[in-house]
């Protein structure tokens, strides 16, 4: 006699043999599941590209934060930046004044005068030297100043020159001269300034009315310093080597 134990497989092959397995619901899940997984492949590879994006992004900010407010833009892809173009070079060679005339030589003697002095009486003379005088007065009383300027032959050291003048040469073969002296009636200050390409000036300040006149005040009213600060600006013009007559005086 069969027991039940004995039975069980017959009866499970028989019951499933007419079974056909579902194969459009297999296929239509198993499509699902990878549109699923496609899905989250796709999500999370746009979240690691605009991660990385952000980071870029922030790094760019933090450069330009570095380099400052006006620090310039990252270039775009595709436009080039132009190249600056370099400045146009500024000549720092002096131009050079025009040669001298006695009008344009009293209007800079003028000019350099120190603030406070008062003038008059100016006159002008010369025949291979251009030369200019006036009176100027500070409130002690009115005195004679004069200057020359010319384009002479120049003596290019201080060899044999008189201690009281103070002659010295300077670096660049300037020579200076200056001295305190009497012209028989009154006292003068004189400052002569030589430059090796022949150009001369100079400045006088007396204690009187006119050179060799008696003094009508005690000094005269500009010291050394200040001709010497007046006759080495560079505002002076100089007349042309072959300026007037008696060229080989």
């Amino acid at each position: 006699m069969e027991t039940t134990d004995d039975r069980l497989p017959d009866l499970m092959r028989r019951a499933t043999e007419t079974l056909e397995p579902r194969y459009p619901d297999l296929v239509e899940r198993g499509m699902q599941r990878g549109v699923v997984r496609r899905r989250r492949r796709r999500v999370v590879s746009t979240a690691a590209t605009a991660a990385v994006v952000a980071i870029t992004i922030g790094g760019i900010a933090a450069v330009q934060a570095n380099l400052g407010q006006h620090a310039g833009q990252p270039p775009v892809a595709g436009i080039s930046t132009p190249t600056p173009k370099p400045s146009p070079k500024v000549s720092t060679k002096p131009v050079p004044l025009p040669p001298a005339s006695p009008a344009q030589t009293l209007q800079t003697l003028k000019a350099l005068l120190p603030a406070g002095l008062s003038t008059s009486g100016d006159k002008t003379w010369g025949d291979d030297f251009i030369a200019v005088g006036l009176l100027v007065d500070d409130g002690k009383g009115k005195a004679w100043l004069e200057v020359s300027v010319q384009t002479v032959k120049y003596d290019p050291d201080c060899i044999n020159q008189p201690e009281s003048q103070n002659c010295q040469v300077r670096p660049d073969g300037t020579v200076l001269r200056s001295y305190v002296g009497s012209d028989g009636e009154g006292t003068l200050n004189s400052v002569i300034l030589e430059y090796p390409d022949r150009r001369a000036i100079s400045l006088t300040s007396t204690n009187s009315l006119a050179l060799k006149t008696p003094a009508t005040r005690p000094e005269p009213p500009l010291s050394i310093d200040q001709l010497l600060e007046m006759v080495d600006n560079n505002s002076w013009s100089f007349p042309s080597a072959n300026y007037g007559k008696n060229l080989n005086r």
